[in-house]
C-alpha cells in the first residue's frame, strides 16, 4: 500500500450549504444512466488495458473484504445508487433496505424489486428509522458527507446498528481528482461534467484515516481504515 497525499486540515473548509447539497443530488439523478461507465471503466473512463486491470484488481481486493464479513440477517445500504454493491448484499441476507435520495439511481438498481429488498427514497441527511440492522454499508458516499456533518453521520449509523453490528464502506482517494469528468476542486467541493457537457458542483471530501477513526469512535464504532495501492479507501467497523 502506498501513502496517499495529505488531505488538507478541516479548518480550511467552509461549511456546505443546503443549495450545494441539492445540486449534488440533482447531479447524481442526472448521472444515473451513465454512472456505471465510471465503475466499469467504459467510454471516457477507459484508461487503457494496464490501468483498467489495476482498477479491477483493486476493486476485487475491496470486494473480497466485504465478502469475508458476516453481514448478519438485516442490512441497511445507504446511497446504493445503481447497485454495484447491492448485488453482492441481497443474496446473502434476510432483508436489505436501500435508502437513496435519487429515484433515478434506484431505477437502475437490479435488486430493487427483489422480495427481500425494500427501497426508500429520502434525503440521507435527514432520514431516520426505528429499525435496527446487523450491518450498515455505504459505498462512495462518505466523501459526499460535509465535514461539519461527519460526526453526526457516524452517530446516526451507530444508532441504526444493533449491539455488535458491523460497518463497511469504500470510497475514493485523492487520485480521483484526475478522473476525466472532474473539472476542478476546491475546499469541500468538486466540479464534475456529465456526458451532455453540463457541469455541476458536488461535495467531495478525502478524509484522513484518523479523521474517520475519530468520528466513528465518538459514535461508539471501532473502525479499521485501509487503502489499496492506487484507487480506494475502505473500512470495516464494529459497534461497541
Amino acid at each position: 500500500m502506498t501513502t496517499q497525499p495529505d488531505r488538507p486540515d478541516a479548518e480550511q473548509f467552509h461549511p456546505v450549504t443546503e443549495d450545494q447539497l441539492a445540486e449534488q443530488l440533482a447531479y447524481y439523478s442526472s448521472r444515473a444512466g451513465e454512472y456505471d461507465d465510471w465503475w466499469l471503466r467504459r467510454g471516457a473512463f477507459d484508461q487503457g488495458a494496464a490501468a483498467n486491470e489495476r482498477w479491477l484488481r483493486e476493486a476485487d481486493q475491496v470486494r473480497a473484504v466485504l465478502e469475508s464479513l458476516d453481514l448478519g440477517q438485516d442490512v441497511l445500504e445507504l446511497a446504493p445508487g445503481t447497485g454495484t454493491w447491492s448485488i453482492r448484499l441481497a443474496p446473502r441476507v434476510r432483508s436489505l433496505l436501500l435508502v437513496d435520495g435519487s429515484a433515478q439511481m434506484l431505477a437502475h438498481n437490479p435488486v430493487a424489486g427483489q422480495g427481500n429488498v425494500r427501497t426508500v427514497i429520502a434525503d440521507l441527511f435527514v432520514w431516520d428509522t426505528d429499525q435496527r440492522f446487523d450491518t450498515v454499508v455505504f459505498t462512495f458516499w462518505i466523501s459526499h458527507v460535509p465535514r461539519e456533518r461527519l460526526e453526526g453521520f457516524f452517530r446516526s449509523v451507530s444508532g441504526w446498528l444493533r449491539a455488535g453490528g458491523r460497518v463497511f464502506f469504500v470510497d475514493d482517494v485523492p487520485a480521483a481528482k484526475d478522473e476525466p469528468h472532474v473539472a476542478g476542486s476546491a475546499g469541500q467541493t468538486m466540479v464534475r461534467r456529465l456526458n451532455s457537457g453540463r457541469s455541476a458542483t458536488i461535495v467531495k471530501n478525502f478524509y484522513r484515516r484518523e479523521e474517520l477513526v475519530s468520528a466513528a469512535d465518538a459514535a461508539g464504532i471501532e473502525l479499521d481504515v485501509q487503502e489499496t495501492e492506487t484507487h480506494f479507501q475502505y473500512a470495516t467497523g464494529l459497534k461497541r
